[in-house]
């Protein structure tokens, strides 16, 4: 039932802007498929739980982060946000993707964001699998079979071991 992406059917499914970005020079250490997602793709919210920032919204975010918090914008990129002011990161030098949960308050250090051990690709694949989920309850009341359950947990974990028990936001 469900479907897990390949990166062309991603990109499939996101707006390319009108006019690519041509000088990421400075972005050079970020994941090589976030730099493509930035300089050809719009910000796309996937859920309501995961909204991806565009070119000048991540620039403008970190740029941000880095006058208030340099040590984590040493280390971190702030990739979009949540519905309830939670935040998506990814790890400058392993490109993995962080949450940060708005309750901790204010950043203290890395050991308080939740890594998911997933790349920027992957972190996609996951998001469009949250996204048809989220269609597949819209469209059945909230209530969906438990073969249809196990087969969402299957396809989540089939990206990393464990991942759907990592994501921050429980379903079921």
């Amino acid at each position: 039932m469900f479907h897990l992406c390949t990166e062309e059917e991603i990109l499939d499914r996101l707006e390319r802007k009108e006019r690519s970005i041509t000088h990421l020079d400075k972005l050079s250490y970020l994941n090589a498929f976030y730099l493509l997602f930035l300089a050809n793709y719009e910000g796309v919210e996937i859920t309501p739980d995961i909204a991806i920032f565009g070119y000048e919204e991540a620039l403008k975010e970190n740029r941000y982060l880095a006058d208030l918090f340099p040590d984590i914008s040493a280390e971190l990129w702030k990739i979009g946000s949540t519905g309830q002011g939670d935040e998506w990161f990814m790890h400058k030098e392993d490109g993995n993707m962080l949450f940060y949960n708005h309750d901790e308050g204010e950043y203290a250090s890395t050991t308080s964001f939740q890594n998911l051990n997933i790349s920027f690709l992957n972190f996609l694949q996951m998001a469009f699998l949250y996204q048809d989920l989220e269609n597949l309850l819209s469209e059945n009341d909230d209530e969906i079979e438990e073969s249809d359950k196990a087969d969402f947990k299957e396809k989540i974990n089939s990206i990393q071991p464990g991942l759907y028990q990592l994501y921050p936001f429980q379903y079921f």
